[in-house]
């Protein structure tokens, strides 16, 4: 499976040596599928309005515990196709929350997102 590659820094859409709009395949594919399921605002998608993390009632101006953001983050993960579980490690740093999400891929890679 493949998607438009997402530039990392930017979040933005870049081009490939050819010139043409430039394609993800897995498994950084799966990661950026993750990734962007775990920046879904509950509401946000139009056909499943029930997905997404609850960013805007539960988070902002709040600091949600730990596990319930990872629990939240794990259950958007295998929402990914391909992606069997994962597991998200978080810290909060000041009011910063940093870590990553290890995902199994139904291949058995895991990926770290």
């Amino acid at each position: 499976m493949a998607t438009l590659y997402l530039d990392p820094d930017s979040w933005d859409l870049t081009l490939d040596a050819s010139r043409s709009i430039a394609l993800a395949v897995a498994p950084y594919e799966r990661a950026q599928s993750v990734a962007n399921a775990c920046r879904l605002w509950r509401g946000e998608a139009p056909f499943n309005t029930d997905r997404g993390i609850p960013y805007q009632e539960e988070v902002l101006g709040k600091q949600p515990p730990q596990r319930i953001l990872a629990g939240w983050y794990e259950t958007e993960a295998v929402t990914v196709p391909g992606v069997t579980s994962a597991i998200a490690v978080l810290q909060y740093d000041s009011r910063a929350l940093t870590g990553q999400i290890q995902c199994t891929l139904d291949d058995g890679t895991v990926i770290n997102v």
